[in-house]
């Protein structure tokens, strides 16, 4: 007798982001990977199906004929998918946090007399640079002294801001020039309020963990969508899910396809 098909998977589940052109980029760049893509850790990819509307026909006869359906179809519907990570790489924080995403990378350097103007709200002066250091802040001819006439805090440092201290010669909307050091650094900052869609194409390395079966998954494009909100000061790490419909993309068999295999006996 076969023995029960009791199933349990686990892949390595790789993401890749793709462009109009169909040009993929790894969302996990890892040269030690054989894809250059490391796989991203996940606890859930659900498949579904909607299926599409239904277009019927009926009958204008008279009697109890009329009215009652003489044809009906449903028309062909949706695959979705919904994938829940346990990971965040930085090229998929921004659309999480509904946010577009710009890379910049800076390299170390010195910065001499650069004249800045002290927000009139009061707010701290954001400087362009992290991790800076060596930090001299003039007003007209006037050297102003660090934890006299501005706050002296590591932490303003590494944010690369200025702020007034109450009491000193620094006031809202003075005219200022600013010199100091910074290192190389790299960074990702994110524009909020955009749209936390992106086009994707996955690949699945699978195993049945009972059979020892492989299959090879692949989702040619699929539009992914953050589901429901993110709460940046979860006490547990965050865990986003993203939902989207898997489209027949250009030269694509389907919208998904998957092939179980095994060495024949």
């Amino acid at each position: 007798m076969a023995a029960p098909k009791v199933r349990q998977y686990a892949g390595d589940i790789r993401m890749f982001r793709k462009a109009q052109d169909g040009t993929l980029t790894p969302v996990i760049p890892e040269a030690a990977d054989p894809y250059g893509n490391q796989p991203v850790e996940a606890d859930a990819m659900s498949f579904s199906y909607e299926a599409g509307d239904e277009v019927s026909v009926v009958s204008k006869r008279l009697g109890a004929r009329y009215n009652q359906k003489v044809y009906s179809d449903v028309l062909p519907g949706a695959a979705s998918i919904s994938l829940t990570l346990l990971e965040i790489p930085t090229a998929l924080l921004a659309r999480i946090m509904f946010a577009e995403q710009a890379d910049t990378s800076v390299q170390s350097g010195n910065v001499a007399s650069v004249a800045y103007t002290m927000p009139a709200s009061g707010a701290p002066l954001q400087l362009p640079h992290r991790f800076i250091s060596a930090l001299a802040v003039k007003k007209g001819t006037d050297t102003l002294e660090a934890g006299v006439d501005y706050v002296d805090s590591p932490d303003l440092l590494r944010r690369g801001q200025v702020v007034a201290k109450a009491g000193g010669d620094l006031d809202p909307a003075d005219e200022i020039t600013v010199s100091y050091t910074h290192p190389a650094v790299t960074s990702t900052r994110f524009l909020g309020g955009a749209v936390p869609t992106e086009t994707f194409y996955i690949t699945g390395d699978m195993q049945d963990r009972i059979s020892l079966e492989r299959g090879e998954l692949t989702v040619y494009e699929v539009k992914l969508t953050v589901d429901g909100d993110v709460d940046w000061l979860s006490s547990e790490p965050i865990s986003p899910v993203l939902t989207g419909e898997a489209v027949v993309a250009d030269g694509a068999p389907a919208a998904y396809t998957f092939e179980a295999y095994s060495q024949a006996a």
